[in-house]
């Protein structure tokens, strides 16, 4: 376990040095208003591509059989879908910018159509094989490589045009660097044979890993989506760099160690299940909580040193920002338990509440992007009950849940009987460990990488 953790850790934290990176440089070269752009361009292609993700990659490293008989479904699959998106988004990009009321927003949308292609045909089989079979230093030397590409072009291309078409252009270079890598690392030629057999096997398990995506989709872009219709372009690049920092470890926390213990709970045993889940949480507390203790408690020195004096307006809305994502990390925790035991539908109905929650809020003042930010806070709040009914059906004892939560509370609260400022990060941040170990008398971080792997040639 300590080897493929290692290669998920290295990948993850390479992806979220690289794009912190362009955000750094990229925010003194270019201005809120090309980040608004950016993201607007963002929020209707990840809308395709989550609305029609298919989850078949998912399904085909679960599968327990010979699962390499359903390789050519899976790639000519994957390469229909890409085609469609491609022209599907190009065809109504003018509608898309006359709704966010910008005709860059329709130029941008159609150069990032093209990365559709590239992005359906990057090889399904090395994705599907690394991750079956825990081969995750492949993995990062793919993800490294298109984080160190995109980043790369990013700067130069900013420093050239001096607008949002850096990261655009950067985004469609990355794409077609990712697709020709994977195939140097994983060489596939596939087979003209179709079978709708295993098309209906992929879709019996991938139509709950699309539910899924859809929803994260919308508590990753909906927040952005409204300020950029009510509140403008400049609002929206200064929300979504405010986002993007709060978030800076939530998501790909929880898909680096999801990635691994997803095929570590399909054989399991439930001893084994509650242990692995309970270090699980608990690392991906402690890791999150390095985040959100500065930018919760010290917001206005993150964003002065991140990004500059010209985006302090995002200083309030980085506070509520904060508590979603290290809400999430919590939240989250169930989706590689609940797929690896063959549950993906309670992952669903955790991710249903946010969105509901957060857009019935949000409808009540949608011109105010801290309030945009609050809902999302509240979305994920309510999730909470639902994730802990969900993990205890599957097997996880509520004491235990309870006990691993603690350490989290004393962190957020103990630091309110200090001055305001970097001592209180320090108080947050040293209070989490001093319970953690004298609850548990170690850290949850330590005992995920003394797991033992399991076989990886599942049943």
């Amino acid at each position: 376990m300590v080897k493929a953790l290692f290669w998920t850790l290295a990948s993850r934290l390479s992806i979220q040095f690289f794009s912190f990176l362009r955000v750094v440089i990229l925010a003194r070269i270019l201005t809120p208003y090309d980040f608004g752009i950016s993201a607007s361009t963002f929020i209707a292609y990840q809308l395709l591509e989550m609305l029609t993700f298919t989850g078949f990659t998912t399904a085909l490293t679960a599968y327990k059989g010979e699962f390499r008989e359903g390789y050519p479904t899976l790639f000519w699959t994957s390469l229909l879908r890409g085609i469609i998106l491609f022209f599907l988004l190009f065809l109504f990009s003018d509608s898309i910018g006359a709704f966010f009321r910008d005709s860059n927003v329709s130029f941008a949308i159609k150069v990032v159509a093209i990365s559709f292609i590239p992005s359906s045909i990057t090889n399904p089989i090395f994705i599907v094989e690394a991750n079956r079979f825990f081969r995750f230093e492949k993995i990062f030397i793919l993800e490294f490589s298109e984080a160190l590409i995109n980043t790369v072009f990013a700067i130069f291309l900013g420093l050239y045009f001096r607008d949002f078409r850096a990261m655009i252009y950067s985004f469609l270079i990355g794409a077609f660097a990712k697709m020709f890598i994977s195939y140097i690392l994983r060489p596939y030629i596939p087979s003209l044979s179709f079978s709708f057999l295993w098309l209906k096997r992929m879709l019996s398990f991938g139509i709950w890993v699309n539910l899924t995506f859809v929803l994260n989709f919308l508590l990753r872009y909906a927040d952005r989506t409204l300020v950029g219709k009510f509140s403008g372009q400049h609002s929206l690049g200064i929300y979504s760099n405010a986002q993007n920092l709060a978030f800076l470890v939530a998501p790909q926390l929880s898909s680096m160690i999801s990635r691994v213990l997803f095929p570590y709970f399909v054989v399991s045993d439930v001893k084994e299940t509650e242990k692995a889940f309970l270090s699980y949480m608990r690392a991906s507390l402690f890791v999150g909580l390095l985040f959100f203790a500065p930018m919760f408690f010290w917001s206005d020195g993150v964003i002065r040193i991140a990004l500059g004096e010209k985006w302090m307006d995002a200083v309030e809305i980085l506070k509520p920002l904060s508590i979603a994502s290290i809400l999430s990390i919590i939240s989250n925790t169930i989706s590689p338990l609940s797929q690896g035991k063959g549950k993906p539908n309670l992952d669903v109905y955790r991710l249903a509440v946010i969105p509901l929650v957060f857009l019935l809020l949000s409808l009540l003042n949608p011109r105010s992007p801290l309030w945009i930010s609050w809902c999302l806070s509240f979305g994920y709040l309510a999730s909470i009950p639902v994730w802990y009914l969900g993990i205890s059906s599957l097997g996880i004892r509520p004491s235990r849940i309870f006990l691993s939560l603690i350490p989290l509370i004393s962190s957020v609260f103990l630091p309110f009987l200090f001055p305001e400022g970097i001592l209180r990060v320090l108080v947050s941040i040293f209070s989490y460990t001093l319970t953690e170990i004298l609850l548990f008398g170690g850290m949850g971080i330590f005992e995920v990488f003394r797991l033992k792997i399991p076989n990886p040639n599942l049943p």
